[in-house]
């Protein structure tokens, strides 16, 4: 059984990411699987402030906490605190739920973004143990070998139904440390069998490349 919460802003849920999951999960055979995106959207250091999120959090016992929206710079210019991210790891964990970090895909035209946000989370689960799910790696393989798909919406930052896939994917790796092959083909509008192929394959070489939950994961 799985319940997953997603906390985060708007990458979290764009795509009908949180759907997508959960139909991935459900499809492998779990016999109850929900994934919920807490609402409204925000960065992780805002959300310390609000007093929803804690309540969201406590509101039931959920196993996974993936922790989207931690502030980076997109030049690579400045330096954000990430205590945030870290306070929410603890959160996780006392409530008795495996946290996740989401280090976001990088920007269009902007291939060095993914593998610099990548470290950052690397560099945050190192001091609070925590899962991070290789998304922008994915990504930056996918559109690698694929440049002629597109994962992003319009605005060159959101994932379309593709990307949203793509992410769905690696968090299913992630969370349930099954291997994605074994996944049944799934109907998405938008996503034909042949774009799944090759999707899967790039998320399968991200999770390879960058086992997402290492040693320091658990505490």
């Amino acid at each position: 059984d799985y319940a997953v919460l997603l906390l985060g802003n708007s990458h979290s849920t764009r795509g009908d990411l949180p759907r997508v999951l959960q139909q991935l999960l459900v499809s492998a055979g779990s016999t109850s699987a929900t994934v919920e995106a807490a609402r409204p959207w925000a960065f992780l250091a805002q959300r310390l402030e609000d007093g929803k999120t804690q309540a969201i959090l406590e509101s039931r016992p959920w196993t996974h906490v993936v922790l989207q929206a931690q502030k980076y710079s997109t030049s690579g210019k400045y330096i954000y605190p990430t205590a945030a991210a870290e306070e929410w790891i603890r959160r996780s964990r006392d409530i008795g739920a495996q946290p996740v970090l989401f280090p976001e895909w990088a920007r269009r035209g902007n291939a060095e973004e993914g593998a610099r946000v990548h470290r950052l989370h690397m560099e945050i689960a190192a001091r609070e143990p925590a899962c991070v799910a290789p998304i922008g790696v994915a990504w930056e393989i996918m559109l690698d070998a694929n440049p002629g798909i597109k994962l992003h919406r319009p605005d060159g930052n959101h994932a379309n139904r593709k990307g949203a896939l793509l992410t769905a994917y690696v968090l299913y790796a992630t969370i349930t440390g099954r291997p994605i092959k074994q996944l049944p083909q799934i109907k998405i509008k938008g996503v034909p069998v042949d774009r799944q192929i090759l999707l899967r394959a790039a998320a399968e070489k991200a999770i390879s490349l960058f086992p997402a939950c290492r040693p320091y994961a658990q505490p």
